[in-house]
Formats: structure tokens, C-alpha cells, sequence
């Protein structure tokens, strides 16, 4: 096994980690995958395979052209982006409690940013990925900053009693000849224990060794990893699920289902044009409003047309998709019971996504161990303080609601029968629409 080989828990999450960051590049990216989101038809693959036989009348670049209008075709939402944003935008809203050692005050991420975009920026990717890591380090100014690795760069992980033992984590580094050269080549940074002794090597792709380095200050190495796993969930290094995951999914099926329904629509909105009691070798190439065919006695025309029997099944399931993708956002926007129990909220959650609240907390504390991590570094004898209370109204998460919803609207606004339905069902309110309708005009929507 090499160093480029991931573990099997790494491998497992690797699909939804690729269908989130396609979800949130937008419907270029998933239309350009092609087959991978959205299959051929028994009809296109039947075409395809006719088209090479050597008395096909179709020729296999046409035959591929009615697969590529499929697509075309098809609609892929941007409900995963657009409710990312409005999480985010909640997120904004929350000042963290910051109080650091001397050592520590220059703290901030490896490209210049301070501890508040830190915290938005491992938030966003607790959401759209369900973990990150932090590595404390130190640059060559002797300036501490935090490294954030995305899920998907850790491609490897080792504990033993609890504590970090090895770290693989892939990159890309420039090896530009010049300026105008944007050549890079993928590395392998691997963080483990040697003797007790924090060692940090870099590899190249075909496993040979670039570098080691023992970090350290005067008084010796670290007998640690300065690293630490954020989760949606908690900070262990298990593989947390995914919180807008389920929405993803849900936009999917929609993009599955659209292709199927435009291409209904397309078939009823373009009869075939159908002629008998021609001789074999009369030619009706052209046709249309403007064309006239004079037809032998005996001879008839029509159109052959399709009943378009099913199209509104296909319809009732892309919304019915739209209605789970909003629930699952409604989960995750879920701002909890103050009443509830701990044991109670956990067994909730077991059977829900992580949500925006506890990914806050576990943002938070994340970022405040890794901070420590710098301050033992540094030799600093304060430990250090990075705490946000996620407090957010029900006022607050109605107008993200809300803003979700529309999101979501294919044509006009949408009911708000559906985000009432959305949030009972999730467990976020109790109240009927009659009631919610009446907190709502009187300028509170209490759940």
C-alpha cells in the first residue's frame, strides 16, 4: 500500500464528497459529467448501438446528438448553493468570543484572514462536506496561522488511545518555470509520530521523499499532531454525515426527472408527420406550415403524436423532490428545543441531518483546540478562548426559510402551506397553519 492509497473509510464518503462539490459547481459541472448523473435510456443506447451497424440510416455522431439534447434538456436546481449561501449568511450574524495569549495575537489563516473568516469558512465546509481539518504551524516569520484542509485532501488517518498517529493529506504544489508557467504536481504531506517526536515529510507521487522537517522550538519537538478534525456531528476523526447531503440528493432526482419530463414535452410538442399510399420513392423531405403536399387518390396523412400519459406522474415527482429537499433544509436550519433533553436530542438527531446549530458549536471548539495547540507551541501559559453562542431567533430561521423556499420556486412563490408542512414534519414547530399565518402577520413566527 502507498502513500497515495486511501483508507476504506475515506473511500466509502468519496461519492457524496464528489456529488456535493459537483452540486455546488453548479449545473455546468453536472451536466458535463454526463452518464455519471444522468443515464441514457434504453431507447439512446438501443440508437447508439443501431448506429454502427453498417445499413444504419443514422450515423453514430446523430445518434449520440439525441442523448446530448437529453441533457440539454434537462434542469438542474440550485437549491444546494442558494441554501448554502442563506446558511452562510446566518452564520455572518455570529460574533465569536475571542480572548489570546500575547504569543497568539497575530493568529490568523494560511492566506492572511483572521479567526472570524476562519469560523465562516469551517462552517461552510462542515455543511457541504461534514468534517475539515486544522493544522497549527508556524511560518517562516515565526507567525502562527491555522491550514485548513478540505475532507476530500485527507486522504489518510491513524489513532491509537485517542490521539492522532498519521495524517496524509494530498496537495498540489507549483513547479513553474516561469511567471506565465501555472504548472503544479501533487504532493503528499504526512504527519506522524517518530519516537514520540512530531515529524512532518513531504512526498512526491511515486512515494519518494522530499523533505522531513521536526518541528519544534528551542525546547524540543512536539510530542504531538497539531492537528484537529472539525465534524458536523463532534471532533473525533470518524467520517460525520454530510448536512446538506440529503438536499443534494433531492436535487438529483429532480435533474433525473426534469430529463424525462422535457423530453415528454418535446415528444407531445412535435408530432410525427405520417403519409400512406405513396410509392416507395416519392420523396416529402420538407414539411411545415408553409409546404403543401399533393397526395394520389388513396393516399392519406396524418400525425402520430404521443398521449403524453404519464407526464404529470413525472411532474408530481420532480415536486415531490422539491418538498424533500426543503425539508432536509428545514433539518439542518433546525434550532433546537430548549426544553429538550441532551439524550432526547441525540436520539432525535440520529435519525437527521447535523444541524446549523451544532455545527457551530463543533466549529467553534474545533478552532479553539487547535488554537491551544498553538499556544503549547509557543509556550504560552494563558490558554486560549474562541467560544460563538449560535443563537438564532425563530424569526431568524423563518426568513431563511423563507428565502430557501423561493429559492426552490420553480414559478411564482410557492404556498407557504409547504414550508409550514416542511417545518412541522421536521420537528422544528407544532402549530398549525392557522397559527403560524397569525404569528407571521403579527411580525413573529415563534415555533
Amino acid at each position: 500500500m502507498s502513500v497515495s492509497t486511501p483508507i476504506a473509510e475515506y473511500q466509502d464518503q468519496a461519492p457524496d464528497w464528489r456529488l456535493m462539490s459537483d452540486s455546488l459547481a453548479g449545473e455546468r459541472t453536472i451536466k458535463g459529467a454526463t452518464t455519471r448523473y444522468l443515464p441514457k435510456t434504453s431507447g439512446m443506447i438501443a440508437a447508439e448501438s443501431y448506429a454502427r451497424a453498417e445499413d444504419s440510416p443514422i450515423d453514430p455522431a446523430q445518434a449520440a446528438q439525441i442523448y446530448r439534447s437529453y441533457v440539454d434538456r434537462a434542469q438542474y436546481p440550485a437549491w444546494v448553493s442558494d441554501s448554502l449561501r442563506s446558511m452562510n449568511g446566518l452564520v455572518s450574524r455570529l460574533a465569536p468570543t475571542v480572548d489570546l495569549p500575547r504569543q497568539l495575537q497575530n493568529v490568523g489563516t494560511q492566506d492572511g484572514f483572521g479567526l472570524e473568516q476562519l469560523f465562516q469558512r469551517v462552517v461552510g465546509d462542515l455543511l457541504k462536506a461534514g468534517r475539515v481539518a486544522l493544522l497549527a504551524d508556524f511560518d517562516e516569520d515565526g507567525r502562527p496561522f491555522i491550514a485548513q484542509y478540505a475532507a476530500e485532501s485527507v486522504i489518510r488517518w491513524r489513532e491509537q488511545a485517542g490521539q492522532l498517529t498519521q495524517v496524509v493529506m494530498v496537495e498540489t504544489r507549483s513547479v513553474a518555470e516561469d511567471e506565465f508557467d501555472d504548472s503544479v504536481e501533487t504532493v503528499y504531506r504526512v504527519l506522524d509520530l517518530q519516537d514520540g517526536a512530531y515529524r512532518v515529510r513531504l512526498f512526491d507521487a511515486d512515494g519518494d521523499v522530499i523533505s522531513e522537517d521536526y518541528p519544534g522550538t528551542t525546547a524540543g519537538t512536539l510530542d504531538f499532531i497539531p492537528l484537529t478534525f472539525a465534524g458536523s456531528c463532534d471532533n473525533n476523526t470518524a467520517v460525520d454525515p454530510i448536512p446538506l447531503l440529503s438536499m443534494a440528493q433531492a436535487a438529483m432526482q429532480f435533474y433525473r426527472l426534469s430529463g424525462d419530463y422535457h423530453q415528454a414535452l418535446h415528444h407531445c410538442a412535435h408530432p410525427q408527420p405520417v403519409v400512406t399510399g405513396l410509392d416507395e420513392d416519392t420523396d416529402l423531405r420538407v414539411s411545415g406550415p408553409m409546404a403543401a403536399w399533393t397526395l394520389p387518390e388513396g393516399a392519406s396523412a396524418f400525425y402520430l403524436e404521443t398521449s403524453g400519459t404519464g407526464i404529470e406522474a413525472t411532474r408530481q415527482a420532480m415536486l415531490d423532490q422539491r418538498d424533500a429537499a426543503l425539508e432536509a433544509g428545514a433539518r439542518v436550519l433546525d434550532r433546537g428545543r430548549s426544553a429538550e433533553s441532551g439524550d432526547a436530542r441525540r436520539a432525535r438527531q440520529d435519525d437527521q441531518q447535523a444541524t446549523l446549530h451544532n455545527v457551530c458549536h463543533q466549529a467553534a471548539e474545533a478552532i479553539e483546540q487547535v488554537l491551544g495547540y498553538l499556544a503549547v507551541w509557543a509556550g504560552a501559559t494563558q490558554l486560549p478562548l474562541f467560544a460563538v453562542e449560535p443563537k438564532f431567533s425563530s424569526e431568524v430561521i423563518d426568513s431563511a426559510l423563507v428565502q430557501i423556499v423561493s429559492n426552490m420556486t420553480l414559478a411564482g412563490e410557492l404556498p407557504r402551506s409547504v414550508l409550514y408542512n416542511a417545518l412541522r414534519k421536521t420537528g422544528v414547530t407544532s402549530l398549525s397553519d392557522e397559527e403560524l399565518e397569525e404569528q407571521r402577520e403579527g411580525g413573529v413566527v415563534d415555533a
